[in-house]
């Protein structure tokens, strides 16, 4: 395990994205790599408190488990980890669009429509960054009108983890238009009341996004440096 620098101030929340880079980086820790909390405090000059916080935050994730009288261990963030977790997340976001397809309302499609202009707008104009976050605006506000509070927690748990996953492995511009064309056909069920047909669009927007990303992933062994990718968003996405 490679020495983190230590800062001189650093909250949870820095704590928690640094360790769960390190982990899908494959570069600082090896799968089954123990996660000791004495270590990890010195590491980044806290008490114990809030690394026993990350921890809880990414085992929540899967990036780790905990064994009573072992501690924790990382776990192998390989392709079946990340298929096996999109695949979750196509169930559960095409269950969402049909219910928010169910729930829909001239202003609530209004609001989407908005939405989707904006995330256009920064395709248009070139701004990775923007549009990212704009396309997690664009999903949030679907998931809000389909309003599951489980499924949301269980999506919501993930998000920072397939954000990290899309910095490691890179996000090929060239998929932007794939996803103004979904978000196009989405919005036009939702228009119609077509709550199969925005389940169906949604699922396959997210089976894509999954085989983007793991095909990013197989052009990179372990260790390998990452491919060129659009600058870091302040948002989420899973596109």
């Amino acid at each position: 395990m490679r020495k983190i620098d230590k800062p001189t101030k650093v909250s949870e929340t820095e704590i928690t994205d640094r360790l769960r880079d390190a982990i899908i980086n494959r570069q600082e820790f090896d799968a089954g790599a123990p996660l000791r909390i004495d270590a990890l405090a010195t590491r980044f000059g806290v008490s114990h408190m809030p690394i026993r916080a990350a921890l809880h935050h990414l085992e929540s994730e899967g990036l780790i488990v905990t064994q009573p009288n072992k501690g924790a261990r990382v776990v192998a963030v390989d392709e079946d980890f990340v298929a096996q977790l999109l695949d979750i997340r196509i169930i559960i976001e095409s269950y969402l669009a049909r219910r928010a397809a169910e729930r829909m309302t001239p202003a609530r499609l209004a609001h989407l429509e908005a939405l989707r202009a904006q995330h256009e707008a920064a395709v248009d104009g070139g701004d990775a960054a923007q549009a990212l976050l704009a396309n997690r605006d664009f999903h949030a506000a679907i998931h809000h009108i389909a309003d599951n509070r489980d499924a949301n927690l269980i999506l919501d748990r993930h998000w920072r983890l397939i954000r990290a996953l899309w910095r490691r492995y890179g996000y090929q511009a060239d998929r932007f238009a794939g996803v103004v064309a979904d978000h196009r056909l989405l919005l036009n069920a939702f228009a119609a009341g077509d709550s199969e047909s925005a389940a169906a669009v949604t699922a396959a927007h997210t089976a894509r996004a999954k085989l983007v990303l793991l095909n990013r992933m197989r052009q990179q062994p372990p260790g390998a440096d990452a491919l060129p990718r659009a600058p870091r968003p302040s948002g989420d996405n899973h596109d």
